[in-house]
């Protein structure tokens, strides 16, 4: 038997997967927010209309989180995320050379469909399969990574594109993507240990009965899921959590509409990435520990906090307090990702997992790609942004009252029949 200690694969998995999803999915999002504005001019269009990049990459992933399950239990992950990885690497090769703005809205939907496999669902998946224990420490480490090297690399690329320019910044990009990417998914990813004759981290003989169990389970039917409260639950708190998790990208907004220096929301950007990487992991080892749904009170509370301390740097025009309580409410963003894995996973259970959190993310992606224009909006008619913390602050009190239902509706607790009605 393979005990937890000696039991080190999994974790070289999550390594693994945290490389991927930092070089792929962080450079064709965040750090390409550093190339908008020389490609902008190259193309003759606006950073405005060139923005929308993300849209379509955001609906196209949207588009494909509900096959993305299926396509991982079928095809070899090695094989996907090598493929994935040299698509996103060859688009950040091509991008150099467009003369088109259309061209590059074109290399979006290539870069949506290959990241798919990169976002937090795909990865809540992975990680769910290689770790019995320890589930969201293993996530959280995972977007540990990410935030490192987008921390990392955007000073960088900033200081490459003011001396080499744009588009040499561009190629180098792409070059370390493939270095990073590439090695880890040839080398590195599986989509279950039973594919490598291995156990799950966490595993002992006496789980061994249930997992082969779940393993030969058949996955839930549509019906079921829908007539699980824990996945409409579910959905109404991934759907609201889009509205406070973009705030991340609003602060140099705020810093500019309150008065405060363009500096001051810099810093309060890199407060809050600063956070990220110290949050992920403390967030999901709590959820291990306490439990998904007594750790998210716990955070959630420290999010709603964070608001009125917003509000009240604002008024008292404090640069120092907001540039802190940045960092702190970043705790909302991470919550997105490794909270909302390990309550999922809790809530939903190993045999609707999968499917249920595909589908809420899904729908979720698809509101998300409105949340920055309706938080702007309130911002704009309210004439400031204590509006928008006020908002935010709501938003958080709703998500707990759910966070404390969705604990007494477990998909797992409930035995629900082939035609989808719940056995008392």
């Amino acid at each position: 038997m393979v005990t937890p200690k000696k039991n080190i694969r999994p974790w070289i998995v999550m390594c693994c997967i945290g490389l991927i999803s930092a070089a792929c999915l962080g450079s064709s999002m965040v750090l390409m927010g550093s190339f908008l504005v020389p490609l902008s001019y190259s193309l003759h269009t606006s950073v405005s209309f060139l923005s929308y990049y993300y849209t379509v990459i955001v609906i196209i992933m949207a588009i494909m989180m509900p096959f993305v399950p299926k396509i991982l239990q079928k095809i070899s992950s090695k094989l996907l995320y090598t493929i994935a990885s040299i698509v996103v690497v060859a688009s950040l090769l091509a991008m150099p050379y467009f003369k088109s703005v259309w061209l590059f809205f074109l290399i979006a939907i290539v870069i949506g469909i290959a990241i798919s496999f990169m976002s937090f669902v795909p990865v809540g998946i992975l990680l769910d399969n290689w770790f019995s224990e320890k589930k969201g420490l293993a996530v959280g480490l995972c977007w540990a990574i990410t935030s490192v090297f987008q921390g990392i690399m955007s000073p960088i690329l900033s200081k490459l594109i003011s001396v080499n320019g744009w588009r040499s910044s561009l190629t180098t990009l792409a070059i370390i993507v493939a270095i990073l990417s590439i090695p880890c998914a040839l080398f590195g990813v599986n989509f279950s240990p039973e594919q490598e004759k291995r156990f799950p981290y966490g595993h002992t003989e006496n789980k061994n009965s249930s997992t082969q169990q779940n393993m030969h389970t058949p996955e839930v039917s549509n019906r079921q899921l829908f007539s699980s409260p824990a996945f409409w639950i579910l959905l109404i708190m991934i759907v609201l959590l889009q509205f406070p998790a973009v705030l991340n990208q609003m602060f140099p907004t705020y810093a500019a509409t309150s008065g405060f220096s363009g500096t001051v929301g810099g810093l309060m950007v890199t407060a809050a990435m600063l956070f990220d990487i110290i949050l992920n992991p403390l967030v999901g080892s709590t959820c291990d520990r306490y439990g998904a749904e007594r750790a998210s009170v716990i955070w959630l509370g420290i999010a709603f906090i964070s608001y009125l301390l917003l509000i009240f740097a604002t008024h008292i025009h404090s640069a120092g307090l907001a540039i802190f309580t940045a960092g702190i409410n970043d705790v909302f963003y991470v919550y997105l990702g490794t909270g909302m894995t390990t309550i999922a996973s809790s809530a939903l259970g190993k045999k609707a997992f999968s499917k249920g959190f595909s589908y809420v993310s899904s729908i979720s992606f698809l509101i998300g790609a409105f949340a920055m224009p309706l938080n702007n909006f309130i911002a704009e008619k309210s004439g400031g942004f204590t509006a928008v913390y006020l908002f935010f602050a709501v938003i958080t009190l709703l998500i707990i009252t759910l966070v404390i239902a969705i604990r007494k509706n477990h998909f797992d607790s409930r035995q629900i029949s082939s035609e989808g009605k719940v056995l008392q």
